[in-house]
């Protein structure tokens, strides 16, 4: 990953794996993160590598290569903020790509909106020391939610009540 912020395009249903390797065959650098699932079908089970935000796709295009990343089939469109491109920075770029490396158990949201609000707690341990998380309670099992409020998106992430502090001022 590079140390420029990224911008993010709307894609196509089902277009992000494809979008990204027609992307980086142009030449334009992009970032699809994806995690494993495990999908059962009525003959077989098999994990499968999904996109961790659906309909989303990071791209790093030069001011040149801005216009050719809609030209490809699949694009839909820029996410927009305040009439100009959203961007996301690469620390948060970095985050995820941390949060995907941890082998903590995720699955990806749809938007923030989908949550219960809850206790925050700090993060002691791991990949993800230091972060607030927002903690939502679901059949006896803890899950923290860390949220990329730029994206609009959130991740939830199961980590063992061991390496959270209620006290946010670590």
């Amino acid at each position: 990953m590079n140390d420029q912020d990224w911008k993010v395009i709307y894609t196509g249903s089902r277009q992000e794996k494809k979008l990204a390797e027609r992307l980086k065959n142009r030449g334009i650098p992009v970032y699809l993160p994806l995690y494993k699932k495990l999908s059962q079908w009525s003959d077989r089970k098999k994990w499968v590598e999904m996109p961790l935000f659906n309909g989303y796709l990071f791209v790093n295009p030069s001011d040149v290569q801005r216009d050719q990343v809609l030209q490809e089939k699949g694009a839909v469109a820029y996410l927009r903020f305040n009439g100009e491109d959203a961007l996301v920075k690469a620390k948060e770029i970095q985050t995820i790509e941390n949060i995907l490396n941890s082998g903590y158990s995720m699955e990806g949201m749809s938007t923030p909106e989908d949550f219960e609000s809850g206790d925050q707690a700090r993060v002691l341990e791991g990949p993800l020391k230091g972060q607030i998380v927002d903690v939502i309670r679901r059949n006896n099992e803890e899950m923290f939610l860390v949220s990329f409020d730029t994206l609009g998106q959130s991740i939830k992430i199961s980590l063992p009540y061991q390496v959270l502090s209620r006290s946010l001022n670590l």
